[in-house]
């Protein structure tokens, strides 16, 4: 399954990227916020006909579909076609293709494929986290003046799946008061959740988000905890399925963050 998995987001990856050179016109799902284009789509039906021809009798989650398939199956593929719809619609490389596996609906394997800079990064439960094969682990960075991280304190928007809760928000505003205090601080921005790749290999520190849904994360809490990361909700709790808000980071430099809530 390893093999395969990794042999169909690099082929994914390579037809995604073709419609981000030729150019993709882009339309809305539930509201403004939720960007759907022809590339998601097209990707997401490849994946999905893959896994169908392989695995039969596998459950598969897609962002681009309604219903899942094989709800009680031991294996379910979770599928995000292109994560960073925003960014690829406006021609902006920050995007990338996700694909989780869960067994017994815990989770199993992750892996994201960056095709802009063909980076792969994998990972199984227990086997450790990996770029391009190569092993990766999170940076030990805890000072809380000189970190790096990608913040995001989420919308409250009616009607939009990522949505915040008014709780979540105020939290999140309040991290951000308290980490720019009187003298400010660096945050980084992607639109993708190649944020937690990088986090994974060390090149970022933190990343703190109000949103994303459960496709967004599941192979990424599979990548960063597998190289050492901690990933949890925002009080510090064990990541759910459902939830939004994720705090991930080294565990020392975690523990920091979460007193700035």
């Amino acid at each position: 399954m390893q093999d395969f998995i990794k042999e169909i987001i690099k082929e994914a990856g390579f037809i995604a990227k073709g419609y981000y050179h030729e150019g993709v016109e882009k339309s809305f799902k539930s509201d403004p916020t939720d960007i759907v284009t022809i590339a998601d789509k097209e990707v997401s039906n490849f994946i999905i006909d893959k896994i169908r021809h392989r695995f039969p009798d596998h459950g598969i989650i897609s962002e681009e579909e309604k219903d899942e398939l094989n709800p009680e199956a031991e294996y379910t593929w979770v599928i995000d076609p292109i994560d960073g719809t925003r960014n690829f619609a406006n021609h902006i490389s920050d995007w990338c293709v996700m694909i989780g596996v869960m067994k017994d609906r815990l989770p199993y394997l992750g892996a994201i494929y960056d095709a802009m800079n063909d980076e792969l990064f994998f990972a199984e439960v227990g086997k450790g986290a990996f770029l391009n094969g190569q092993p990766i682990q999170v940076g030990d960075e805890e000072n809380l003046k000189t970190f790096n991280l990608v913040f995001q304190a989420g919308i409250m928007r009616f009607g939009s799946p990522y949505s915040s809760t008014p709780e979540n928000y105020s939290r999140y505003l309040n991290f951000y008061k308290n980490l720019m205090g009187d003298d400010g601080h660096w945050i980084l921005s992607t639109g993708s959740r190649m944020s937690l790749c990088r986090l994974a290999c060390g090149r970022l520190d933190a990343v703190v988000l109000n949103a994303g849904v459960f496709h967004d994360n599941l192979p990424g809490y599979i990548i960063c905890t597998e190289a050492g990361a901690k990933f949890t909700d925002s009080k510090g709790e064990k990541w759910q399925y459902d939830e939004m808000g994720i705090v991930v980071a080294n565990p020392k430099l975690h523990k920091k963050l979460l007193g700035l809530f």
